[in-house]
């Protein structure tokens, strides 16, 4: 399971209570529990694209473009040999050929194929690279669709438009999210802070996450920081806010109108209610 899919599963857990026992003013539990299987959900297709984005972005910016797409073939060929990785002009593609050929990154048994078209603006000092993906799966969810990585010296925005198919449902998903370092000495294994929006639309209806400074550092199970804000089909809004208490444990803050429930979530996963 990937270190993104955590946080919301833990919560998940958190929550599996018996119905009634509460109430979120005009949100029932049964509601509350919808919407965060749903956040859940969307979050395990977000952990795809993000073991996806930290492997196809390993070069140096100022970089040609060409010369950042021979490097990045390198780079790839050297971290999963059991993918074949071509390259023409500026353009990287990676096919992962099918599951059954059990081809594993970080974990994880991938197929499918990434195309990846790189430019680089030296005006701006930043690259881009657009993402295709065609049937690329873990096995569990298979992502079809485009994503737009811009990156500079200190952030990295990320735009996508994708089809995720999870237990024979589809559903459109479109994000615009902007990451930066949360320590830029000790790089991606200090953590990240996201901001930005997510959408999607299923049998349920549209749902909206708005990601308000979300710090996660991949050894905490829950963000240590910032704030979800998710509006639901029917015109509800549930919060979610996470703010650290020690060293070990973080609180999680469920809200819904004027009423809340707080969690404490231990570094080892470990979730009591406060």
């Amino acid at each position: 399971m990937s270190n993104l899919t955590r946080p919301l599963c833990v919560l998940a857990l958190a929550l599996t209570v018996p119905a009634g026992c509460f109430e979120f003013d005009n949100v029932s539990n049964v509601e509350f529990r919808e919407a965060l299987d749903e956040v859940v959900i969307a979050n395990q297709g977000e952990a795809v694209e993000n073991e996806i984005l930290e492997i196809t972005t390993d070069f140096t910016l100022g970089e040609a473009a060409q010369t950042i797409a021979s490097n990045l073939r390198d780079a790839l060929q050297s971290q999963i040999p059991c993918s074949t990785i071509t390259v023409l002009d500026n353009t990287v593609t990676m096919d992962f050929g099918g599951l059954d050929d059990t081809c594993v990154y970080n974990g994880q048994t991938f197929a499918g194929i990434i195309t990846l078209e790189i430019t680089y603006d030296e005006a701006e000092h930043e690259a881009v690279v657009d993402h295709d993906y065609q049937d690329l799966t873990n096995g569990t969810v298979t992502l079809n669709g485009t994503k737009t990585v811009t990156w500079d010296e200190k952030s990295r925005r990320v735009v996508s438009d994708l089809m995720v198919l999870r237990d024979g449902q589809s559903v459109h998903s479109t994000s615009d999210r902007v990451m930066t370092l949360l320590d830029p000495a000790a790089g991606l294994a200090g953590g990240i802070i996201i901001d930005g929006s997510r959408h999607w639309d299923n049998t349920r209806g549209p749902w909206d996450l708005a990601i308000d400074g979300v710090e996660i550092r991949w050894i905490d199970p829950v963000p240590q920081a910032g704030s979800y804000s998710l509006a639901t089909p029917k015109g509800k809004t549930i919060d979610l806010a996470f703010s650290r208490v020690d060293a070990n444990t973080i609180a999680v803050t469920l809200s819904s109108g004027a009423r809340e429930r707080v969690f404490h979530v231990t570094s080892s996963g470990q979730v009591e209610e406060a």
